[in-house]
């Protein structure tokens, strides 16, 4: 065991429960879980264990570790990077408040974004304005920082791509107005023939 607080044997068989679940939790979400009890075990420090006892002997552990308390003790990742990595071991895992990961797990300045945020902020932020602080923001971020030129390719694309539009106009207006010429003669030889 570890040495860090000799354990009650109902904290112990919660402890493993608890790595059972965590474990099989993380394998099911895709990671690599290479995490046994002894390190698991240690992740915790002494003052979170003591917490535990106390409510496991007061019988108070469901609330203690309820979904719904932002105090509940979790096994998280210790960081957006670590979680990134997608390999639980005792380097990337920490056991710490739900609040606490909850901030962790959130990528930092200089963190490079998993495909699954991008695409979450992109569908989040698609069709919504951007602030003028927001606006600021991106012009300082870019400012001193070359930007590449557009390539032969991409500019006969994008040329390509306003002839196509212009072109698609035209047709749209074209049969817009033989319509309307269509119509006005057919007026005309209406008016004629009611005339005669």
């Amino acid at each position: 065991m570890n040495s860090k607080l000799n354990v009650s044997p109902r904290l112990y068989a919660y402890l493993v429960s608890w790595h059972e679940t965590s474990t099989t939790k993380q394998r099911e979400a895709g990671s690599v879980v290479n995490l046994p009890f002894q390190d698991f075990f240690d992740l915790f420090t002494a003052r979170q264990l003591k917490t535990l006892e106390e409510a496991i002997a007061a019988n108070r552990i469901r609330y203690l570790m309820d979904v719904k308390n932002p105090y509940a003790l979790v096994l998280s990742w210790k960081s957006y990077a670590a979680k990134s990595l997608n390999v639980m071991d005792k380097t990337t895992a920490t056991i710490c408040s739900r609040m606490k990961s909850r901030q962790i797990n959130l990528p930092q300045k200089g963190d490079t974004l998993r495909e699954d945020h991008k695409e979450a902020i992109a569908k989040k932020l698609t069709g919504v304005a951007k602030t003028e602080e927001h606006r600021a923001n991106m012009s300082l971020a870019q400012k001193g920082s070359k930007k590449a030129g557009w390539t032969e390719e991409r500019k006969a694309e994008r040329r390509k791509l306003i002839a196509d539009k212009k072109a698609a106009a035209d047709v749209v207006r074209k049969s817009a107005e033989d319509a309307a010429w269509a119509q006005l003669e057919a007026m005309k030889s209406g008016g004629e023939q009611a005339g005669s």
